[in-house]
């Protein structure tokens, strides 16, 4: 896998894009996202957005912190990226 993905698997974003918006809709940004596991917060709950599955580009939507486990049993939602970009 690689670390950092290509603007084909990010919808056309660069990286940096991604960041910018991110940051814009309030999410807490690591500054490498990428060591991250591409891992934001925002209001109490955890987004993870990956591009290595079947799927393209989705979001992965955690249950509350308080509730967090782990992704395989605290993951209350997964949309594609247009989705959740239009939320």
């Amino acid at each position: 896998m690689n670390k950092r993905p290509n603007r084909d698997q990010l919808n056309g974003l660069s990286l940096s894009q991604l960041r910018t918006l991110l940051k814009r809709r309030g999410h807490k940004v690591p500054r490498k996202i990428y060591y991250s596991g591409y891992v934001t917060q925002f209001r109490n709950r955890l987004y993870r957005f990956r591009w290595w599955t079947d799927k393209n580009f989705v979001v992965d939507i955690s249950c509350p912190l308080s509730d967090f486990d782990r992704w395989a049993n605290s993951c209350d939602e997964t949309v594609s990226f247009d989705t959740w970009r239009q939320r």
